[in-house]
């Protein structure tokens, strides 16, 4: 029987990086070494296509899926975009309700990235946000760093798809993931992993909940993962999985 293809679908902020939003050299690491095994490692995140790019660029990671799904590809080449229709249209109509566009937004290829209104809270801002665009086909999440518009239908677990029909790669997917935009991604995945500490919706979609918090989950995955592959030269997620919740 030919080997499966492992997929490995990872999140950027809070779950490559620690509380102060610095990138664990460790993981870095180990996402190389995967791939020299075999595995196809894919950057998923809300943030700009140029930001992703220059971190996957930098970084040795081949594939990437940035601004909640709406684009992706290889650094600096998207392979795929589908952007907010009349975005002119709908920054302006949000500034003017008070969000504040945020200081990546200029570069965005097609989502909308958002700061909440002053003195507003998030649950208030979303809301607010909602009345604003019901007249749109457009859905927003808060990846707990800002607020990101994108058409409706997109988001991670959509753009993971999208490029690997494009990149013709088949596999079983492996998701690390810390925030609830993480979700779409998670059901996706054949196998989703998240820490005890993510937040409670994201943790009742993964298959499994790590009692470690976020980075040191995701490095214990990785370790894992590639001490398998090296044993074996190939796994199964759901052998992983049996291992991983004996």
């Amino acid at each position: 029987m030919p080997k499966t293809t492992l997929i490995v679908a990872t999140d950027i902020d809070g779950t490559l990086t620690d509380k102060n939003r610095k990138i664990s050299l460790r993981a870095v690491e180990l996402l190389r070494e995967l791939q020299k095994l075999g595995a196809v490692v894919i950057l998923i995140s809300s943030h700009a296509f140029p930001a992703v790019s220059t971190l996957a660029d930098y970084l040795g990671i081949e594939f990437m899926v940035a601004e909640t799904g709406v684009c992706g590809g290889r650094p600096w080449r998207p392979i795929y975009v589908k952007p907010v229709q009349a975005r002119e249209e709908v920054v302006r109509m949000v500034v003017e309700r008070g969000f504040i566009p945020t200081e990546s937004n200029n570069f965005r290829l097609g989502d909308i990235s958002l700061y909440p209104p002053k003195n507003m809270g998030i649950d208030e801002a979303l809301e607010l946000l909602r009345d604003i665009l019901k007249c749109y086909d457009l859905d927003f999440t808060y990846s707990g760093f800002a607020i990101h518009v994108f058409p409706r239908g997109v988001n991670k677990g959509w753009g993971l798809k999208t490029l690997l029909k494009y990149i013709e790669v088949e596999g079983e997917i492996l998701a690390l993931g810390d925030g609830e935009n993480d979700i779409p991604l998670f059901e996706v995945a054949d196998l989703s992993i998240t820490s005890i500490h993510s937040p409670e919706k994201l943790r009742s979609a993964a298959d499994i909940v790590l009692p470690y918090n976020n980075i040191s989950t995701t490095l214990y995955v990785l370790e894992f993962i590639e001490k398998l592959l090296r044993l074996r030269g190939g796994i199964s997620l759901r052998d992983i999985k049996r291992i991983l919740v004996s």
